[in-house]
């Protein structure tokens, strides 16, 4: 005996959603297996809304006479003419990733309450959503603030160097100095003011360096350089602090970053 199967395959047509806001603005996902049901009224107009930047390129009407069809851009203006409205719609259209092809079923019936028909069904705008590009948008926008946290992360310095002397007065000696090899650190007790901070170049003059306080290291002055000598300056005291392992005068590497995995780029000039 042969057993026969007749498998009937649910017919792939999906009605727009209703918005959070107004029940006439429609969304809908775009799949391309699908058949969009638009459901048109007599005197109204229903605007179709594709993706930014989607041109339409060719429309395909079952019924030529049946709707008014205006395509603008990314939008496609309908609105039914005749009093059997039925029929079909196919909209081409062009991307910068590709082509889209959209298919439509059109039906059309006087409204019963204007503007506020019942059932609701009255569709003045449907917007299509792409879910490749929202997931996209969404991943984007995760990294980016992931990338944001780790950029506001704090960092502790690795230290490379601590072999630093001083001479001078020492109500403006610090607690520790050390380098990790870009930046330099001079750490005071929560008593001392900070004093100003000169750099000694190969000339023996002296000349104010770029500096910076971070919260997450208290009462610490952070040289934006390596250097074979700093002067400290507070009124009329003054400490000079020596770097015994300094090889050569250079600026911090702009282009490197102490966060793992993350490259620093400079714009805008050299």
């Amino acid at each position: 005996m042969t057993l026969l199967l007749i498998c009937s395959n649910a017919k792939a047509l999906e009605t727009p959603y209703s918005g959070h806001f107004d029940r006439r603005v429609k969304h809908i996902n775009y799949n391309p297996q699908q058949v969009v049901k638009l459901v048109g009224h007599y005197g109204f107009s229903t605007d179709i809304e594709f993706a930014v930047g989607e041109s339409v390129q060719q429309i395909a009407m079952g019924d030529v006479d049946a709707w008014s069809v205006t395509p603008v851009a990314n939008h496609i203006f309908i609105k039914p003419k005749a009093l059997q409205a039925v029929t079909n719609m196919t909209v081409l259209t062009k991307t910068s990733s590709g082509n889209h092809a959209y298919n439509f079923e059109l039906s059309a019936h006087w409204s019963q309450r204007g503007a506020h028909p019942i059932p609701n069904d009255m569709m003045f705008q449907v917007r299509f959503i792409y879910p490749q590009q929202v997931a996209a948008r969404d991943k984007a926008k995760q990294k980016q603030q992931q990338l944001k946290a780790r950029l506001n992360s704090v960092q502790t310095p690795k230290v490379r160097n601590q072999n630093y002397f001083y001479k001078g007065n020492t109500k403006l000696l610090p607690v520790s100095v050390f380098d990790d090899g870009r930046f330099t650190y001079i750490t005071f007790n929560g008593k001392q003011d900070f004093p100003a901070v000169y750099i000694v170049g190969s000339d023996d003059q002296e000349s104010l360096v770029n500096s910076n306080v971070n919260a997450a290291f208290p009462y610490t002055i952070i040289i934006q350089r390596i250097a074979k000598q700093l002067v400290l300056r507070q009124g009329n005291k003054v400490l000079c602090l020596f770097n015994q392992s300094y090889q050569f005068e250079h600026a911090a590497n702009y282009t490197t970053s102490n966060i793992p995995n993350v490259e620093r780029q400079l714009k805008g000039g050299q």
